[in-house]
């Protein structure tokens, strides 16, 4: 049997070797193993503030009176007195339709009332004579009443030969030209609008019928004007809830005394349903929303603790916190998309306050 020989040397070198290698790799592991990554996240600080409920709608406006004036009697139009975008009176007069048949019409009217009244006073009995039958003295009287209400009927024709504004306002448009026929079938002359006060109807879900009253004040946001906020009010709200669409009427009013806002402009409607106070918020990107729950990342001592929580009112960003944190908490709001519970973070730069709802509707 051969026995294989091996140096003593070679042997001693070798574990020489090996032992000496495993002490050198000892301070790279730990190295590696102490090298944790941090997270970098930005955060703000939970804030007490009152928040409101408030329902985001679109209306458009339209004037709160107004009026589509037709002619009562037909001709042809000698005048016309006002244009569009003419300011205008209750009972100015708009155009005038050629009046004289209506004229002649008040003129025979006027005589025949007078000629069968004097006649019926002729006929009345007289320091106890008897000129005519009682029967002949009644169709006199008769007659009298119908000649007055002749008379009555031609004068309103001739008073409505003038067109009149019914109300105060503006011409917004004129639909006649003087030489024309008046229309015969009561057609549109003109339009008024009142632009002092407009109004804009919203439908609200019968949900909040119960926040909803009179008086109770909104913000409309005109794109037209660069976003300009208009203030509004509740001035009518429908007694009734439509069955169809489960919504009720409400009119809001705008005061627009000095006429910016036009008839027909498109307005963003802001109405406050409800307010609560003092009560936890934070800004809506600080959540983080999955189709089983709502959640939210708080640092504490450079950790992330993943926090499950209850929403309630959302205002401008800012959204209400039902589940109770502590005071003062650090919540991220950039870099929580990718944290777990004890991730090891680092915030980047000093935590700001959470905005305020005040700032607008």
């Amino acid at each position: 049997m051969k026995t294989l020989s091996v140096p003593l040397a070679l042997i001693v070198s070798t574990l020489l070797i090996t032992g000496c290698s495993e002490p050198q790799a000892l301070p790279a592991e730990k190295e590696k193993k102490e090298a944790v990554y941090k997270v970098p996240v930005e955060t703000v600080q939970l804030a007490n503030q009152d928040i409101s409920n408030v329902y985001q709608t679109t209306a458009v406006m339209e004037a709160r009176a107004e009026s589509k004036v037709t002619n009562k009697v037909g001709g042809m139009i000698k005048r016309v007195l006002v244009e569009e975008g003419s300011l205008v009176k209750k009972g100015q007069v708009l155009a005038e339709i050629d009046d004289e048949s209506y004229r002649l019409d008040y003129e025979r009217a006027t005589i025949d009332l007078a000629s069968i009244t004097a006649e019926y006073n002729r006929s009345k009995p007289s320091k106890g004579k008897q000129f005519i039958s009682v029967k002949d003295l009644e169709k006199l009287e008769f007659s009298v009443q119908s000649r007055a209400n002749q008379q009555k009927v031609s004068a309103l024709k001739l008073r409505d030969s003038k067109v009149v504004s019914p109300i105060d306002g503006v011409v917004a448009v004129r639909n006649i030209k003087q030489g024309n026929m008046a229309p015969s079938n009561g057609s549109e002359m003109f339009h008024i609008i009142d632009l002092n006060s407009l109004q804009g109807v919203v439908y609200l879900p019968e949900t909040e019928i119960s926040n909803v009253h009179l008086g109770q004040q909104a913000n409309l946001v005109f794109p037209a004007f660069g976003n300009k906020q208009v203030a509004a009010s509740v001035s009518l709200i429908a007694p009734i809830v439509d069955t169809k669409t489960g919504t009720f009427k409400v009119t809001l009013t705008v005061d627009n005394s000095k006429q910016i806002i036009k008839p027909g402009m498109f307005a963003k409607v802001a109405l406050k349903l409800d307010t609560r106070s003092n009560v936890q918020t934070v800004p809506q990107k600080a959540l983080i929303v999955t189709d089983t729950e709502t959640s939210l990342f708080v640092v504490t001592d450079n950790k992330a603790s993943k926090i499950v929580v209850e929403t309630g009112y959302e205002q401008n960003g800012v959204v209400e916190i039902l589940t109770p944190l502590s005071p003062n908490a650090n919540v991220v709001v950039v870099g929580h998309q990718g944290l777990k519970t004890d991730s090891e973070v680092v915030i980047v730069g000093e935590p700001s306050p959470v905005k305020h709802t005040t700032a607008a509707l």
